[in-house]
């Protein structure tokens, strides 16, 4: 038999603290242009704001860019 579903298998859930949802926001063209260059937008700019010192309390499980 093949394929079902298996005791164990597949992703664990993260907890509900660390689990993202949609934000939108407005950027001037250029600047959008830029971060684009660099990379996923979503990603740098979560990156950016959990390493500026002192902006954030972020969480004793929270992982960068996980």
């Amino acid at each position: 038999m093949r394929g079902g579903s298996r005791k164990g298998a597949g992703r664990k859930k993260k907890p509900d603290h660390l689990r993202r949802i949609p934000v939108t926001i407005r950027l001037p063209k250029w600047m959008v242009s830029q971060i684009k260059m660099k990379g996923e937008i979503g990603y740098l700019i979560e990156l950016e704001l959990a390493t500026k010192k002192d902006f954030l309390d972020l969480p004793d499980d929270y992982l960068i860019g996980s």
